[in-house]
């Protein structure tokens, strides 16, 4: 019976993977990201995981390094395509990886100094 509880837990990440791919024409992002933010909203609403869908994510999360095999061999198709531009994407990548970095700093500082600025906020007024 165990084996029914991970068939219906698999059958329903693929449902929310699903319900993205028919979202997706709709609004604009990836359908696995808005199956993933599906998801969510049912775990939130739930107020649980149901072991069940933890146990069988965190399988296919183990075995995720299967799901990249088709990005490699694209990789390796478009292998001279990727050639000719290869300056261009390792300045956009070195770009892209420096504007992260520095809007995540960015934001985590203020979220310090806020949070530096609450404590002390609370400290004059128990005085």
């Amino acid at each position: 019976m165990l084996w029914l509880k991970y068939a219906l837990a698999l059958t329903t990440l693929v449902g929310f993977w699903g319900a993205g791919l028919g979202l997706s024409p709709f609004i604009p992002l990836p359908a696995s990201l808005l199956g993933l933010l599906l998801l969510l909203l049912g775990l939130v609403w739930l107020k649980r995981i149901p072991s069940a869908l933890l146990r069988v994510s965190q399988f296919v999360l183990g075995h995720m390094l299967i799901l990249f095999v088709p990005a490699t061999m694209g990789i390796l198709l478009f292998a001279e395509k990727l050639a000719d531009n290869l300056l261009w994407l390792v300045l956009s990548i070195m770009l892209s990886t420096l504007v992260s970095l520095g809007v995540t700093a960015w934001i985590c500082q203020r979220q310090w100094q806020n949070h530096a600025h609450a404590n002390t906020d609370n400290e004059h007024v128990k005085r």
